[in-house]
């Protein structure tokens, strides 16, 4: 089943109140995006005051665990929780989500840095953000093709775009937090507020049934439908590495830029969220001109001209134009690809969504320990051994050079990565171009499914 009729689940959405239940899953995934950054400004006071005061030479590769772990536990619920989602009801699992995501944040909160409890609190209390996250992922992506079934690029993206804003807008309150030192603690607490609203609107939503539902796919055939396909294979692996494009070295921008290029690095982190949110709005028409394929060729290499170019950076206009390059190329590889996949196995509903998203947070929770180790060991190589860069004092010119070899070694790691899927993306952009010419010229073929 390669195709689902459209017109049978827009008539299934008849009385549904599309637009609310869309804004209500906006909401929610803004305040994941203001996390995201909250959590990026965060980790330098974090790093400060739990692990450089022990081990300066292990500190890079603790805060990487703590930021990382997040990301296992949105892998471990996204591929847990996606094929259950319309059993256990999707309102359900969006409401236990939010109410899960604001007890994780609790837990960071109450860390204390001479309490022998800090480090599990902190890594708990990430961990349970994580599977709140990956929860509502499972939940949310499906929703949103499930209501706007002939839109799935254009509407995914938009969707996704909410993310970007929440960073945008978590980015001046990390200014006002420093500046006025009510510590991060408070900073991270603000994503109270849309966590709350999005809670108050979907008690007052009744949620439709998800597209697979609709057309009457069982539970089999949706796993034989996707774990059957050798395409649904490949696609897993092009989701690790883009995800990885995107997150790994977004959560580094901060700890690694700051020094280097003269500016405060999650500003950098904003700017590229600013420009990924711009991005995602113009997504739909972009993917009716060249496909979703075609879009994510373009995002690759997009994505590697602004990791070659970060590694370079040393001004804060270098900064901002790598930040402008990596932000446009990162802005549409995960929802894109996620859209990409209910195009290809729709009949795999959310289990197809929720694996490919799975496999991409699985890949950031692999990447972030192995670049904090990578930063770690750059920064003591650049400074002459371990010895002399515990002698380096913070804010010395050694030390700020030292910082910018880490820096350097880490985005111009990462941007193997993009060199892959670019090839990749290229292959299916050309297969898709084949196959679409082949049914223009011989009309008989347009029933047969894909390979």
């Amino acid at each position: 089943m390669d195709t689902l009729d459209h017109n049978k689940t827009l008539e299934s959405l008849k009385g549904v109140p599309v637009s609310r239940i869309f804004v209500a899953a906006f909401i929610t995934q803004f305040a994941m995006g203001m996390i995201m950054l909250l959590r990026i400004n965060a980790a330098t006071a974090i790093k400060s005051q739990f692990f450089d005061a022990v081990d300066p030479l292990t500190s890079g590769a603790h805060i990487g665990e703590i930021l990382g772990v997040l990301f296992l536990g949105f892998a471990i619920a996204n591929f847990v929780m996606s094929p259950f989602v319309d059993a256990l009801g999707m309102r359900r699992v969006h409401i236990a989500g939010i109410l899960v995501f604001l007890a994780g944040t609790a837990l960071l909160c109450v860390a204390r840095p001479t309490a022998e409890s800090a480090y599990a609190l902190l890594w708990g209390g990430s961990l349970l953000q994580g599977l709140a996250w990956g929860a509502l992922e499972s939940v949310l992506n499906p929703l949103v093709v499930s209501i706007y079934p002939t839109r799935k690029v254009a509407k995914l993206n938009q969707f996704h775009g909410a993310f970007a804003l929440g960073v945008l807008v978590a980015a001046p309150l990390c200014m006002a937090v420093e500046r006025y030192d009510l510590g991060w603690r408070l900073q991270l607490c603000t994503v109270f507020l849309p966590c709350m609203v999005a809670v108050m609107m979907v008690l007052r939503l009744k949620y439709p049934l998800s597209e697979r539902v609709v057309h009457g796919v069982s539970f089999q055939q949706m796993l034989k439908h996707t774990l059957n396909r050798p395409l649904f294979y490949f696609c897993l692996v092009a989701m690790f590495l883009t995800a990885a494009t995107e997150l790994v070295p977004s959560n580094w921008i901060d700890l690694t830029l700051t020094k280097v290029v003269g500016m405060q690095g999650f500003w950098l982190v904003a700017f590229i969220y600013t420009i990924s949110f711009v991005v995602r709005l113009f997504a739909g028409p972009l993917s009716q001109r060249i496909g979703s394929a075609g879009l994510l060729v373009f995002a690759s290499a997009l994505a590697l001209a602004g990791l070659v170019c970060l590694s370079q950076a040393t001004t804060p206009t270098s900064g901002l134009l790598a930040a402008l390059l990596f932000g446009c190329g990162t802005s549409l590889m995960w929802p894109t690809t996620l859209a990409s996949a209910s195009e290809r196995f729709p009949a795999g509903g959310s289990f197809a969504i929720g694996t490919i998203a799975s496999a991409g947070m699985l890949s950031t929770y692999v990447m972030m320990p192995i670049f904090g180790k990578m930063f770690d060991v750059a920064k003591v190589n650049a400074a002459g051994g371990a010895a002399a860069f515990k002698s380096l004092a913070a804010g010395s010119a050694a030390f700020d050079k030292s910082m910018a070899v880490a820096a350097m070694t880490i985005f111009k790691s990462a941007s193997v990565m993009p060199v892959i899927t670019l090839v990749f993306f290229a292959c299916l952009w050309f297969a898709d171009n084949r196959r679409r010419q082949r049914r223009t010229s011989f009309p008989e073929l347009r029933g047969l499914s894909r390979s």
